[in-house]
């Protein structure tokens, strides 16, 4: 689990910048760890009373108090702990602190050799959520320097926006599929008054197949994204506990006539089994063709935002994104996701054999594209994903032609 705390960006005077992270959520998970602490250790110290104290031999008494103090120290650096980064435009400086409460310890660096703010996206896993970074890029493929780091697209691009304005840099937003630049006057610009070649702009032409349905009036696009459809492996496991439930039931009517089982107990475990093994896959399967039947998800965009409309197996969703606060427009498709698969996986490859293998071609098939991302300060939302590159690309078009601009024009 990544258990992330708060991040405060305010402008402390006009040529200075101050970020500064630690407490909220990371302090609340640090309590347990610091109470746990300081109660072992009292218990190391004698002064909280054990029942069997007499059976702890003499070298298990520091032992404890070790522990309780390593505790302390966690809980202690999660619940006070304070990280400070101060940009200072007029010194072209860089200061970081670390410290409990108040600043104890830092170091202090140059802004020269960074030529612009970048907000990129730190894939999580299993055990981490994604992370949006936002870091001073270094030139001549140096290091970057971080300077922030969330778990909200929208609270690092608000906090890369106020950096790039500071320090009158560009903005690279590479937190999607395709990097797009703003320069430092317009970096918290939202996307309709954004200059044309700062995103993803043009046309594309509409493909002769679509699995889609779009309808165009003179200022709105709608368009109906199908469901995920019915999938019939969603059969298999339900057909596998009805063959489990055959086979166990005469088993178990025998065990129970053998052993004299209660009627009401027969009863309740042959409910149990038949609720377990058939009902619940039942109902998966019924709510799956529900979902095929009626899942659809409706896009509206017009020059007053998009809205986007999920409608699922019982309800429905709907998600309003106005256009101040759409920030950008991306897509991506299957080509796309391969290419970069295919770089990292032939990366790793040819560091180990020196050969990249063939199955990475035979791959190309089984990926799928991302559909189209809208960036907004509210965070990621992503629609269309499995369309194909065409289709995608046409819409993505389309919803930019449909925002235009707050008066009125379309690029």
């Amino acid at each position: 689990m990544n258990v992330t705390g708060a991040t405060i960006v305010r402008q402390v005077a006009p040529d200075r910048l101050e970020i500064k992270e630690g407490g909220g959520c990371l302090a609340l998970f640090g309590v347990p760890f610091l109470a746990a602490g300081i109660f072992v250790t009292l218990i190391g110290v004698r002064i909280v009373p054990l029942a069997n104290a007499r059976d702890i031999p003499a070298w298990g008494w520091p032992l404890i108090v070790l522990m309780g103090l390593a505790f302390m120290a966690v809980g202690g650096a999660l619940v006070f702990g304070r990280r400070w980064i101060i940009v200072d435009a007029g010194r072209g400086t860089v200061s970081k602190h670390w410290g409990l409460l108040v600043p104890m310890r830092g170091e202090t660096l140059s802004l020269a050799g960074y030529d612009a703010v970048v907000v990129r996206l730190q894939s999580g896993d299993s055990d981490s959520v994604d992370r949006y970074p936002v870091l001073l890029r270094a030139t001549g493929g140096g290091a970057d320097l971080p300077l922030q780091s969330t778990t909200q697209y929208g609270e690092s691009r608000e906090g890369a926006a106020a950096i790039a304005k500071l320090l009158r840099l560009p903005l690279v937003d590479a937190a999607t599929t395709h990097e797009s630049v703003l320069a430092a006057d317009r970096a918290d610009a939202p996307f309709p008054e954004q200059p044309p070649g700062a995103d993803l702009r043009g046309d594309a032409p509409r493909p002769l197949r679509m699995k889609c349905q779009v309808r165009e009036s003179s200022r709105t696009v709608e368009i109906i994204l199908p469901g995920p459809g019915f999938q019939w492996r969603k059969l298999v496991g339900p057909a596998i506990s009805v063959g489990v439930l055959s086979y166990l039931a005469p088993e178990l009517l025998r065990f129970f006539r053998q052993t004299h089982t209660p009627e009401a107990v027969q009863t309740a475990i042959l409910g149990f089994t038949v609720f377990f093994f058939v009902v619940i896959p039942l109902v998966g399967i019924f709510n799956a063709a529900r979902l095929a039947s009626r899942g659809r998800t409706l896009v509206t965009a017009s020059p007053e935002g998009i809205v986007i409309e999920e409608r699922g197996a019982w309800r429905a969703r709907s998600t309003r994104l106005p256009a101040v606060e759409i920030l950008g427009l991306d897509y991506g498709t299957a080509e796309d996701a391969f290419a970069s698969a295919q770089r990292g996986a032939e990366q790793r490859v040819l560091a180990r054999r020196g050969v990249a293998p063939r199955w990475l071609a035979v791959m190309r098939r089984f990926v799928a594209s991302k559909g189209i991302t809208v960036k907004s300060r509210k965070g990621l939302f992503t629609f269309g994903a499995g369309l194909p590159d065409d289709e995608v690309r046409y819409l993505h078009a389309l919803i930019v032609r449909a925002l235009g601009d707050p008066d009125g024009r379309r690029w």
